[in-house]
C-alpha cells in the first residue's frame, strides 16, 4: 500500500526537476537528518527549529503549521501531537549513504480486526525519478521521508520533504495522504 501512496504522490505532481544530489550532498543530508532525528527524539524545539524552513506549510492545504520556533515548541509540549510520528525509526548512515527503511513492522495485533503496521521510508527524489512534485516552483532535489501506518481497513501516510539549501538541511513541507 505504501507504493500506492507514493504513486498518488507522483500523480499529483506538477513541476519538473533539473538537478540531482551529489554523493557529497547525500552524505550531508543524511548526517544532518540523523541530527534532526536526535533532536526530535529529545523533543528539543530549538534544535529541531534549525532544520525547519519557517513558516512551514501543510502541503495538503497550504495552511501554515508553524510560523516560528515558538509555535513548534508549543506543539511539541502537546502530548496528543503526532508531529514527526515515528520519523526516528528510519536508520541512516551518512558514511555509506545507506538508508535502512522500516517495512511492515507490526505496531499492534488486532486479531480478526487486522493487525496495524508501520512503514518508514526515506529516499532521495531527483529529477531522474519523477516528473515533479505537488510543490509548484520548487526545482531542487529532495530527501523525502514517508511514515505510513496501516491495517486491513485503513492506510495513511505522512510525507516530509527536505531540501539542502546552502549545505543546510531544511524541512520545507509536510503533507498527508489520504
Amino acid at each position: 500500500m505504501k507504493k500506492v501512496l507514493f504513486l498518488l504522490f507522483l500523480i499529483f505532481s506538477i513541476g519538473i526537476y533539473s538537478e540531482t544530489f551529489s554523493e557529497t550532498d547525500k552524505k550531508e543530508v543524511l548526517k544532518q537528518f540523523a541530527e534532526f532525528q536526535k533532536a526530535v527524539k529529545n523533543k528539543d524545539a530549538a534544535a529541531i527549529s534549525k532544520y525547519i524552513s519557517y513558516p512551514l506549510t501543510d502541503g495538503n492545504t497550504k495552511e501554515v503549521i508553524w510560523k516560528n520556533s515558538n509555535d513548534l515548541a508549543k506543539d511539541l509540549k502537546n502530548k496528543d501531537s503526532y508531529t514527526f510520528y515515528s520519523i526516528g525509526e528510519l536508520k541512516v548512515d551518512p558514511n555509506t549513504n545507506k538508508i535502512t527503511n522500516v517495512e511492515e513492522r507490526i505496531l499492534e495485533k488486532n486479531g480478526e480486526f487486522g493487525d496495524e503496521y508501520l512503514d518508514v521510508t526515506g529516499r532521495f527524489l531527483d529529477t531522474n525519478d519523477v516528473e515533479g512534485t505537488i510543490y509548484e516552483g520548487i526545482d531542487k532535489p529532495h530527501f523525502v521521508v514517508v511514515v505510513s501506518v496501516y491495517d486491513d481497513m485503513f492506510e495513511g501516510g505522512t510525507y516530509y520533504l527536505f531540501t539542502l539549501e546552502n549545505k543546510k538541511l531544511e524541512l520545507i513541507s509536510t503533507f498527508q495522504l489520504p
